[in-house]
This record gives structure tokens, sequence and C-alpha cells, in this order.
């Protein structure tokens, strides 16, 4: 005879998950005290973080980057006949694209823009200012194997052990906490640089500096070859210019000589001849450099960026505080769901316990 299958009662399996839940509650509601302190402990806790938490200073700076665009054309091969290279447009560069993000937080910038000038004087550095908002300065004197420390005497190219050491940690925390660099629309060229530090001036001047040198930097890396060329023209002319003249008076001698000499002798106008074949090429040379140059002064014109400052926060900055009410109820709501926790696992180990013996 064949058996018939076991078949559930879901109505069962629900009930007793109701009990369940009740006797849990229940068990819960007796122990609401201790839940109730261990939340008011969690939740003065997270009162005093936020309270220990300083007030930070957010500055904005907004500038839009407009790459020029290579139109040399046949101006390589004109050039190409005096052994000068314009510089082609084509291929990438180190800054092109999202690049100038990651270059904006490079550390190389970040430490050339911490030891810019934070007062007129210039006995105040950014590093030092931001080492004494930080509070880093009165942690360091007291350690014996740092001792006092002023960037503001020392140079970036020739910094001791201990302060690169130093500069290198104020550069990792502003890179990780301090900084972002960011594009608001992908499909736009707007580039946000925001700085979020505690002392209100310093904020707004390392995010000017920042900026700044960034642009500095990346337009002469942009027309370095191109400014190159310029001036090698330059100098080819200038040198063509006193040629031409030195071949102009030379050529006006020579001519002036033949008046005096006798017409009966064939060779006397051969030198006057060579005289203003000499001054033609010189001068047509030089024309063509002149061209050139004017080409190639044309072309860096083009592919010169443009960066235009789009918005700047300006004084006072924006206020960025830990909320304590926040921190008050999401500390209390922390530390009661980790008491209930505790609780539940307790008494489950003690349930088990209890069966096993």
């Amino acid at each position: 005879m064949r058996q018939e299958p076991e078949v559930q009662n879901d109505e069962i399996s629900i009930a007793e998950l109701i009990h369940k839940i009740k006797e849990i509650w229940s068990y819960l509601l007796t122990q609401w005290i201790k839940i109730f302190l261990v939340g008011l402990l969690g939740g003065l806790i997270g009162l005093g973080y936020a309270w220990r938490q300083p007030v930070k200073y957010v500055s904005k700076l907004t500038f839009v980057l407009e790459d020029g665009k290579s139109g040399g054309g046949g101006l390589a091969s004109l050039a190409g006949q005096f052994g000068i290279d314009l510089g082609g447009a084509g291929g990438g560069n180190v800054f092109s694209g999202d690049n100038i993000l990651l270059f904006l937080k490079s550390e190389s910038l970040i430490r050339e823009a911490l030891f810019s000038n934070y007062d007129v004087e210039g006995k105040i550095t950014l590093a030092d200012k931001y080492a004494e908002a930080n509070e880093l300065k009165s942690s360091w004197s007291k350690n014996e194997k740092i001792g006092a420390i002023s960037f503001g005497e020392l140079s970036l190219q020739t910094l001791p052990r201990k302060e690169d050491s130093l500069l290198q940690k104020i550069t990792e925390t502003i890179i990780e906490s301090d900084l972002s660099v960011a594009k608001p629309d992908k499909k736009a060229s707007f580039i946000e640089v925001k700085t979020n530090m505690r002392d209100e001036l310093l904020s707004k001047i390392f995010a000017e500096r920042l900026v700044d040198i960034a642009t500095t930097r990346y337009i002469s890396s942009k027309t370095k070859t191109k400014v190159a060329n310029v001036k090698k023209l330059q100098n080819k002319a200038d040198s063509l210019v006193a040629l031409l003249n030195n071949r102009t008076y030379t050529a006006a001698s020579t001519q002036q000589q033949l008046v005096d000499i006798n017409p009966a002798l064939r060779t006397a106008p051969i030198a006057a001849e060579i005289s203003a074949r000499d001054k033609t090429i010189a001068a047509t040379l030089y024309a063509e450099v002149v061209k050139n140059l004017e080409l190639s002064k044309t072309l860096l014109n083009q592919e010169t960026p443009v960066i235009e400052m789009v918005d700047q926060s300006s004084l006072p900055l924006v206020k960025v505080k830990t909320s304590k009410l926040m921190s008050l109820i999401l500390g209390g709501i922390l530390a009661g769901f980790i008491m209930v926790g505790y609780l539940l696992v307790a008494r489950w180990i003690r349930s088990q316990l209890i069966h096993a013996k």
C-alpha cells in the first residue's frame, strides 16, 4: 500500500513564528532598562564625537578648460626647408582628457602649492598654516625626534629628510580627505576644485593657488614645443637680417667701385655681380623665415589652451560641522541595536546550554 506524503501545515508554522516573535518581544520589554541605558550611552558618545569634530570651511573654484585646435596644415613642410619642426597636433598629451583631474591631485603639485606663501611677508607657508590649524605643530613640538618645524625657512628643492616626510604626510591627508577634483558634467569642460579645511582663509588660498600653479604648468606643457620653435625661427630671422644688412653694404660698395674701374677690364663687374647675388639669396631666405615665423606664432596662439574662471567662493566660506543632534540619534540607535543583538545572542546561548544538560 502506497504511503501518502506528509503535508506540512503552513498555518501552524506561521503561528509558531508569530509566537516566537511575541516571545522575543516580551523578553526585550523586560530588558528595556538595559537597552535604554546602553542607547543613552551610545547617544552621549555620538554627541561627544560631534562636539569634538572641528568646523571646516569649504571653498569651491570652477573653471573651464578649452584646448586650442591645431591647424598647421602645410606649415611643417614649409618650415622643414630650414630644418625647423613646428610640432604636429597628432598624438595624445599627458594632460589630455580627464588626465587634468589626476594632475590636480598629484603630490608634486600639492607640495608646490603648500610651499607658497600664506602671508604677505612670506614667512609662513600654507604648509605651516595647515599644520597649525590641524594641531600638528603642537604634537610635533612635544615629540623629541621632531621638535619645532617651520617650512617657511626651508626650500622645497633641498628639503631635509625629516621635513620631507612630514610634508608627505600632510600631502597624503589633503589628497584623501581635504581635496576633491571632479567634473560636474561629464559632457562639459567644467572642472570643480573643492577644498575642505579647518582654516577659512587657508581653504580659499589653497584652492586658488593649486589651480593657478596647475594651469601655468598645463599651458607650459601644451605650448613648450611650439614656444621653442618660435624662438628658433626668431633667432634665424635675427641672424639673416644681420647678414642681409652686411650683404647690402657690400653690394653698394662694389657698385661704387665700378665707377672708378677701367671699363675695358672684363672681370671688373664679377665682384659686383656676386655681391648682388648674395644679397638676393639672403633676402629670399629672410623672407621665407619671416613667413614661417609668423605662421609659427599663429599656430602657437591656436594651440594655447584657454582657461576661464567660471565660479569662485568668496569670504565668508560655507561652514561644515557634524550635526550634534544627528550624532546623538544615530549613536543611540546603533548602541541600542548592538545591545539588542547581545541580549538575543546571550539568551540563545543560555537556551542551548540548558538543552545540552
